[in-house]
């Protein structure tokens, strides 16, 4: 089961711990994100009211590991990789369209689910101060990550 810190690794992006970060383990990324496990940024979440109202996103969603039929091998729900986000870049924007180039039940390639989180994360915006494009080269980098994670590319 890979780690956050593995697929970081393998999708090329670079983090550090958040120094301000009292409860759980939260890494903050060159482009400002917030990264660490579903529960860590649950956890986190809740003891900065800064964040409140934010979403802990799972960058490359539990259904598609289960689609790509490898989600008998990664880490549960919980201790996937996820990322911070505001409600509406989380719900308004990436989850409307990953169900409209990925719907549920749909098969696809490692390749196509690959260009359907590309579209999401264009529409993700500069949520963090961290830039456009380099925000969505890091959500990008980690579906990479764990796309070569499970050796599907």
């Amino acid at each position: 089961m890979p780690s956050v810190e593995q697929l970081l690794k393998l999708g090329e992006v670079e983090s550090e711990p958040l120094a301000s970060a009292r409860s759980g383990k939260v890494l903050i990324t060159q482009g400002n994100q917030l990264i660490g496990t579903y529960a860590d940024l649950c956890k986190f979440r809740s003891t900065d009211s800064a964040y409140a109202g934010w979403q802990a996103h799972h960058v490359f969603e539990t259904q598609d590991l289960e689609r790509m039929h490898v989600d008998h091998v990664a880490p549960g729900r919980d201790d996937q990789l996820c990322v911070l986000l505001p409600e509406r870049a989380h719900i308004g924007r990436i989850n409307s369209v990953l169900r409209r180039y990925a719907p549920l039940g749909m098969i696809l390639t490692p390749r196509s689910l690959l260009d359907a989180y590309r579209e999401a994360y264009d529409l993700v915006g500069d949520y963090c101060g961290g830039g456009e494009l380099m925000i969505k080269r890091e959500l990008v980098g980690i579906v990479k990550g764990t796309l070569r994670a499970y050796r599907l590319m």
